[in-house]
């Protein structure tokens, strides 16, 4: 089961801390917070749809936040990691800030080198082309995703693209806060 996640890459803002020293590091309990709230996901949907945690493949884009959170819940859990990364791995190393947060994961390299199953590198022409690599990557999540899943507390362009395209694709699961919220009383979301 392959699940991709989508979320904000300022995930201090998402659970209602501040960024420290322009989103170079998390605040203090941010970061496990949300890595417990994915584990009660999984743990919820492992057991609603009769899966074993082995047969779960974590997609992640690669960026700080909730796409590192992701990440760093399958190497802790020892699950296959697909990495979908935007343009090229140097590329996005390099990327500027983008409103005060740096693009990529912090924990990138060591990410890297967590022995991946598999390691993507996203041009901004996949599929039909799209304007920003970024955008051509969430694609790319949506089309090899079984479900995908997001973490969305505010308006976050990139966030909306890619469930946007999940619900297009069909493959969207739902929220995770609605999700933990409602206790997981429904199988899949409707629209």
């Amino acid at each position: 089961m392959k699940i991709a996640f989508t979320g904000h890459t300022n995930i201090e803002k998402a659970t209602g801390g501040k960024l420290i020293s322009e989103g170079s590091s998390y605040s203090e309990g941010v970061f496990e917070k949300l890595i417990a709230e994915f584990d009660r996901f999984i743990i919820n949907y492992c057991k609603e749809n009769s899966l074993k945690f082995q047969d779960i493949e974590i997609i992640s884009g690669m960026a700080r936040g909730v796409d590192e959170v992701a990440a760093i819940m399958a190497i802790r859990n020892n699950w296959n990691l697909i990495l979908a990364i935007p343009n090229s791995i140097e590329w996005h190393k390099n990327r500027e800030l983008s409103r005060g947060v740096k693009a990529q994961a912090i924990f990138y390299d060591y990410i890297l080198n967590s022995n991946p199953k598999e390691i993507h590198e996203i041009k901004k022409d996949y599929g039909f082309g799209h304007q920003y690599a970024n955008f051509a990557r969430n694609k790319f999540m949506v089309d090899i995703a079984d479900i995908v899943v997001s973490y969305k507390k505010y308006s976050s362009t990139g966030t909306d693209h890619c469930i946007n395209a999940a619900i297009k694709k069909g493959n969207y699961y739902g929220n995770i806060p609605d999700l933990l919220l409602s206790n997981f009383s429904h199988l899949r979301f409707q629209i």
